[in-house]
């Protein structure tokens, strides 16, 4: 499979991240998948550490170096008043070079999504309504629709964490106030993962993320929360020795 023809903009970022990977020995997926990691701890208030982050201290400067570079990045591609996913397209071009385009993952083309959000254009002013991509990939469609049509509550959902992940950081530094659920929407009792983003921006006018508790995610979809409670005890009664799990809250902890 040929490499994916990263837009120039974009090459900096990409060196930076793949020169580390493989000056250290690390896979570049693995490390800008920890990237993502580190950019929504940075931006989650109260958040505990980071319990399995195995980067040693002078590591930990160039994720400050990544951080620096996007966030440079995406002020000069933001000017324009648009919208711009570097994620995106960092993905496609890490997972092409090294010959395994995960899960033949290709995302929409920053002009088709465009193209897609005036079709459904109405003409009407839309705002506090709930706007939802079930295969959200990493936010493409929902930044499209959300420069058009701001003051909507955005909700991305996706199978693939590391698509999740892009997806909060794309919200994030666009400003969209919404939540990204882990699951599979075809099945949306089985929930993985979730995080609230930007839900104090108009308050406070800081951009923030916080993980979302399942009891969160199934209230808002009206789903019983007896139900979950109960599966909870379930689990509980299944776990042999607490002392030895590694589980915190049922699962594995990671952000």
């Amino acid at each position: 499979m040929a490499p994916y023809n990263t837009p120039q903009a974009i090459r900096p970022l990409e060196k930076t991240i793949c020169d580390f990977a493989y000056s250290n020995g690390y896979d570049p997926i693995s490390v800008f998948n920890d990237f993502l990691r580190y950019v929504i701890h940075g931006f989650s208030p109260g958040a505990p550490p980071l319990m399995d982050w195995k980067y040693k201290r002078q590591q930990n400067r160039h994720f400050m170096e990544m951080l620096t570079g996007w966030i440079r990045l995406m002020q000069r591609e933001l000017q324009s008043g648009g919208w711009f996913d570097a994620f995106g397209d960092l993905f496609m071009a890490i997972s092409s070079k090294i010959g395994r385009q995960v899960n033949g993952q290709f995302f929409t083309p920053p002009d088709i999504c465009d193209l897609m959000v005036l079709c459904t254009d109405s003409g009407e002013t839309a705002t506090g309504k709930r706007i939802c991509d079930p295969t959200c990939g990493s936010g493409r469609l929902l930044l499209a629709y959300h420069v058009r049509h701001l003051g909507n509550y955005l909700v991305a959902e996706d199978v693939n964490r590391t698509c999740c992940l892009m997806t909060v950081c794309n919200m994030l530094v666009h400003g969209c106030i919404g939540e990204v659920i882990h699951h599979d929407s075809l099945f949306p009792e089985n929930f993985m993962d979730g995080w609230m983003v930007n839900h104090t921006l108009t308050q406070t006018g800081i951009p923030s993320i916080r993980r979302m508790s399942e009891e969160e995610y199934r209230t808002s979809r009206n789903m019983s929360v007896d139900l979950l409670r109960k599966r909870k005890e379930k689990l509980r009664q299944m776990q042999p020795d607490k002392k030895q799990s590694p589980y915190k809250h049922g699962r594995i902890y990671k952000q």
